[in-house]
């Protein structure tokens, strides 16, 4: 019995002995780490200078996403077709824990930017890109070609004319320019000679059915009554193309529907 004893208290010291002995975790030791300047954006043409590319993630196990402008993207290569030329810098969004900073402190987001030279639209796209911002930049006005119908009220269907106001806002001079430079720009002026209003940016819906205003400003007359009931600045689109822009939204504070209807500025 006491050889059996003296067993169980070595077999014992011997297992303390294996615990005390095993090294504690360093979790960070665990975690894949990246500097930002370690993470490579690249960039494929399907021909030189080609406004379809393909934007690729070139690092594994980064996570985020791809944010081109008119769009974005969740998996690590996206195809893009770009409706306008020129030097286009586009961005990843990284998401994780895992980056650090120049500090070696782990931040949540970082964003890193690639340079995409478009010399070439060799890629049909939607003709709303062009209709709305010409080469990359249009200004558009009210118009008054039908005096009787350029700014109205409807009923919850937009071909519905119930009345236009004998008087015009007050921004009925104003003008409105969307862009894409950099990003989708809106820039509003009440009048030829007002301050512009911009931090707002713009873009279609999949269908190019909407057109959504996000930002400081709004399209010319919208005031007062004119806001949509729940703020949104989004605009159904009953007509685009080169020379005519009519936009509804439903419905406004006055009314059931009211409607827009522009053209380009004449330069």
């Amino acid at each position: 019995m006491k050889i059996i004893k003296e067993m169980k208290i070595i077999i014992a010291a011997t297992t303390l002995l294996i615990v005390a002995c095993s090294p504690i975790e360093d979790r960070d030791l665990l975690i894949n780490s990246y500097h930002p300047d370690e993470i490579e954006l690249l960039v494929e043409y399907s021909a030189p200078g080609s406004n379809l590319f393909t934007l690729k993630l070139n690092t594994p196990g980064v996570t985020g996403y791809w944010d081109y402008t008119i769009g974005k993207g969740y998996s690590d290569a996206i195809d893009v077709l770009y409706p306008i030329a020129g030097t286009q810098t586009f961005k990843y969004v990284i998401s994780s824990g895992y980056i650090k900073d120049d500090n070696m402190n782990h931040v949540e987001y970082h964003t890193k930017t690639i340079d995409v030279e478009i010399n070439n639209l060799d890629n049909e796209v939607p003709e709303q890109w062009s209709y709305l911002l010409g080469d990359g930049s249009k200004t558009w006005v009210f118009d008054k070609s039908d005096i009787t119908r350029w700014w109205y009220m409807t009923d919850i269907s937009p071909s519905a004319f119930w009345w236009q106001p004998d008087e015009g806002p007050s921004d009925e001079n104003g003008s409105m320019v969307f862009d894409l430079i950099g990003k989708p720009n809106f820039t509003y002026y009440a009048s030829p000679d007002a301050e512009p209003i911009g931090n707002t940016s713009w873009t279609f819906n999949s269908d190019f059915t909407e057109l959504r205003i996000t930002g400081e400003a709004n399209i010319l007359g919208v005031e007062g009554g004119g806001v949509h009931v729940d703020g949104a600045k989004n605009y159904r689109i009953l007509e685009l193309s080169e020379n005519r822009l009519v936009l509804f939204n439903t419905p406004v504070a006055w009314s059931p529907g009211w409607v827009w209807v522009f053209k380009p500025a004449e330069n």
